[in-house]
């Protein structure tokens, strides 16, 4: 009888041990602290890639993590216009991690704008790709974001590389086919656009007005590239917004986006939230602008959500 009681308080003992540790165990993963980001070198094709890597606290890393790319636009780097770093905390927050990159010729690159082309762009990606999956262990299922350029970018990935990504976020995509999707360096005149391009084609480089040259490499890829055409192609689930006032952008190109989105079967399009922002949700005003952090809010919470849904 002594030893059946004994056996029953151990078994009770050991129950209120398991329920204790499921505690503390819940309750340290309410309080873990998201690491910071870290800033990294990463090995790529045609040298390092400088990048900032951010993980998930180590009780959120269940089972393999799911990685998001980061891919920023046109002269922008990795901040992605202020929005990647906080969406990398919260994607972490969420056990989601992200990596986001300066692309040639942009932010601490070290390499001349000539060297930014899609080709390379899509380089970076994959040897991003590949560094956090073999330095961090983010081996779970894989999406881009990618803001303007690096829409584009995005939306070519797949066709371009390959790969098993399960989703894609373009946040107001440069995704006018072929020379249409330069239209942003002349929004007023395609004529001049088709200028810069034939010089660049003539003489391997030119100059825009946003003080860069870009090369004719660039241009060619550009010219042969329909960024629509890919998305319908790779059927993936995909989360596109357009701010309200995009100025940068021929209407066709916008309405043209939101059409080949609307008929994928997991395409969604989110517009109201941002019919007050420009091309990179700023307020009326700009980044000071009292509407910009409404706007930053509402464009991370509806990517993460997306994100959420479709990687975990």
């Amino acid at each position: 009888m002594n030893q059946r009681k004994n056996r029953r308080a151990l078994r009770v003992l050991w129950l209120c041990i398991a329920v204790l540790a499921l505690c503390v165990a819940g309750a340290l993963y309410l309080l873990l602290p998201v690491p910071p980001g870290r800033d990294v070198e990463i090995p790529g094709v045609r040298g390092t890639v400088p990048a900032t890597v951010q993980m998930p606290g180590k009780l959120n890393r269940l089972g393999d993590v799911p990685l998001v790319v980061l891919c920023h636009g046109f002269t922008g780097n990795r901040g992605g216009d202020t929005h990647f770093t906080q969406l990398a905390q919260d994607l972490a927050e969420e056990g989601i991690a992200t990596v986001r990159m300066d692309f040639a010729g942009c932010g601490a690159s070290t390499e001349p704008y000539t060297a930014y082309t899609l080709t390379n762009m899509a380089d970076d990606v994959q040897s991003a790709i590949a560094y956090m999956q073999q330095e961090y262990g983010a081996t779970g299922p894989v999406a881009l974001v990618g803001h303007s350029m690096g829409g584009r970018l995005a939306s070519l990935y797949p066709q371009m590389r390959g790969g098993d990504l399960k989703a894609l976020v373009l946040w107001s995509p440069a995704n006018g086919t072929g020379l249409q999707g330069l239209d942003f360096l002349n929004i007023d005149d395609f004529s001049q656009v088709e200028a810069v391009a034939a010089e660049a084609l003539a003489n391997g480089k030119a100059g825009t007005k946003w003080g860069v040259e870009i090369s004719g490499d660039f241009v060619q890829q550009m010219q042969e590239s329909d960024p629509n055409a890919a998305l319908r192609e790779a059927g993936l689930p995909v989360l596109l917004t357009y701010a309200g006032h995009e100025t940068l952008f021929a209407e066709s190109t916008v309405t043209e986006t939101i059409a080949t989105v609307e008929s994928l079967p997991d395409g969604t399009v989110v517009l109201d939230p941002f019919v007050d922002g420009d091309h990179n949700y700023f307020g009326p005003a700009g980044k000071e602008d009292p509407a910009t952090p409404v706007m930053d809010a509402a464009l991370r919470a509806v990517t993460e959500e997306f994100l959420t849904g479709q990687l975990k």
